[in-house]
């Protein structure tokens, strides 16, 4: 007899300081975990070992397949704008396979009109 496997729940309201010193938050609303990210400037290094391609897919791959048992979904916010997620449900867009982005699902449009927003 197997038991009925009951979707993760997270519950969080962090708040993580970046190198640069800028606070990103994370908050978890149930099946939701949103990364909120003060803009959208990238730091030399900043994405470590993920700056190669072929690693960035496998390990975004990783997170999907973890995500999809845990049944999460996880998004990245500008301000208040959702411009990417990941989660069982993520559908890449031809942005997402451009940049090497495995199965993130990009917001095109949204991510477009962040970048040509002032602060």
């Amino acid at each position: 007899m197997t038991a009925e496997r009951l979707p993760l729940a997270v519950t969080a309201d962090l708040s993580l300081q970046a190198a640069s010193g800028e606070a990103i938050t994370v908050t978890g609303d149930g099946a939701v975990v949103t990364f909120t990210l003060p803009h959208l400037r990238l730091y030399p290094g900043a994405l470590g070992p993920l700056a190669d391609r072929k690693r960035r897919v496998e390990v975004l791959t990783r997170l999907q397949r973890g995500l999809q048992i845990a049944d999460l979904t996880l998004q990245v916010r500008l301000r208040d704008t959702v411009l990417a997620q990941l989660g069982p449900q993520s559908q890449p867009s031809l942005l997402s396979r451009l940049l090497g982005l495995g199965p993130l699902q990009v917001r095109p449009l949204r991510l477009l009109r962040a970048l040509l927003r002032r602060r």
